[in-house]
């Protein structure tokens, strides 16, 4: 279980980023229950890991290629990790 004060803080990330929960289930190839459980603080600690990873990693992307990924999880692909430019 994680701390939830630090979970509502990936909840605010997400939500700085323009991203939905159903954008980040999909372009992490996760169930949304599972991205609610993260943000809810009640993933298992490799979850919140992962996601916290990602979320820096998105964080890292200029707002094109952010637009770019985003379209294409709401699409239901996954994220390309390649694409971190």
């Amino acid at each position: 279980m994680n701390n939830p004060k630090h979970s509502t803080d990936l909840s605010n990330r997400r939500r700085r980023l323009g991203a939905s929960r159903e954008t980040m289930a999909a372009g992490l190839g996760l169930p949304v229950d599972t991205v609610k459980a993260i943000e809810d603080g009640v993933a298992s600690g490799e979850e919140h890991a992962r996601y916290d990873t990602w979320l820096g990693r998105i964080e890292g992307w200029s707002d094109d290629v952010r637009a770019q990924q985003f379209l294409t999880a709401g699409k239901g692909r996954r994220f390309d990790a390649e694409h971190q430019e």
